[in-house]
């Protein structure tokens, strides 16, 4: 294939189906056009991550000479890096992190590469899938997605939190697995919380529709907009309730809020979001309800001095082992 340029069309999703068809065969012709492929995807990932925001679709050159001055940086700042370390390592490393796979794509029979990309803590990232479909990431999220979609289905694996704007396509239903649900959506906005280290899962319906499977049984949810679905975890059960869908999506903007929710389950998501072990040694503060907004840059202790403001509590934290305890006020103590 003589033109790249067709390769940006493909990744922004704005090939005709008769140039899809053409880059498929292209692909299947030759094991070196697919590796081809993937260097170019892995180059155009990479300039998502970095590309400033609402920056115009660019050239194929233009997207080399980029990467050729990224590796060029890198190399000359390698050591001012090592010393680096905290909340500044994050700033100054790259977002996120790829790895490649093979995968047996059952509708053509042939190995075709699958992504992984995992976002670090106090970080968020954008993505743009091969259809057209817009992904925000949140702090320590995992996604796995395809190089290319099939010709029957659309389908990625998260652990973690991400909010998904997906291209409508009703040939192509568009699955996000995760560790114990799929939640399906022909094109529709929907936040999918489910991190495979807990037991926790829910969906925020923006627009549109969902439908939501079990892994383990055959019921079947669908969400109405302005719903959010989740899993009790007292009753283990489904429940569905009505909610403001910007509490729950403005982390894509580097806000995290919380709107009258329990400390115990804020101190569940600050886990998942910094990687940090929160211990609750007193447990007259877990039903505690909490309500603020904070900026995703800020620190877990920033956070927590100013929930303790609110609530009798005080804390420790062991930045060694990454390890926050709450403890009991102690009487008399002045703050």
């Amino acid at each position: 294939m003589e033109d790249r340029e067709i390769f940006i069309r493909h990744f922004t999703g704005t090939l005709s189906s008769g140039e899809e068809n053409e880059l498929w065969q292209w692909l299947e012709a030759d094991s070196r056009h697919r590796e081809e492929y993937l260097e170019w995807r892995k180059i155009w990932d990479m300039y998502l991550l970095h590309a400033p925001a609402g920056e115009p679709p660019v050239s194929f050159g233009r997207i080399i000479e980029r990467s050729r001055r990224r590796e060029m940086h890198a190399a000359k700042t390698s050591v001012r890096r090592a010393a680096l370390h905290g909340a500044g390592w994050a700033a100054a490393v790259l977002l996120a992190v790829f790895t490649l796979t093979w995968y047996l794509h059952s509708s053509r029979g042939q190995a075709l590469a699958w992504h992984t990309i995992e976002v670090p803590s106090g970080q968020r990232v954008k993505l743009l899938l091969a259809d057209g479909s817009a992904v925000w990431l949140n702090a320590q999220t995992r996604l796995t997605y395809p190089a290319l979609f099939g010709k029957s289905d659309r389908r990625v694996i998260l652990d973690g939190e991400g909010l998904f704007e997906v291209a409508p396509d009703a040939r192509r239903p568009f699955t996000v697995q995760t560790g114990q649900y799929d939640v399906t959506a022909l094109g529709t906005t929907f936040d999918v919380y489910a991190y495979n280290s807990s037991n926790t899962f829910e969906t925020i319906l923006v627009d549109g529709a969902v439908e939501i499977a079990p892994h383990d049984t055959a019921a079947r949810y669908r969400m109405e907009p302005g719903q959010r679905l989740f899993l009790d975890g007292a009753s283990q059960k489904m429940r569905a309730v009505p909610v403001n869908t910007d509490d729950y999506t403005s982390w894509i903007n580097g806000v995290y809020c919380f709107s009258n929710i329990t400390f115990a389950e804020m101190a569940r998501r600050l886990e998942h979001y910094y990687r940090t072990e929160i211990i609750i040694g007193d447990s007259s503060v877990m039903n505690y309800h909490c309500t603020g907004k904070f900026r995703q840059n800020e620190s877990i202790t920033d956070i927590m001095d100013v929930v303790k403001s609110d609530m009798p509590f005080d804390y420790a934290y062991d930045r060694d082992l990454n390890i926050l305890t709450i403890r009991g006020r102690v009487r008399g103590k002045n703050h």
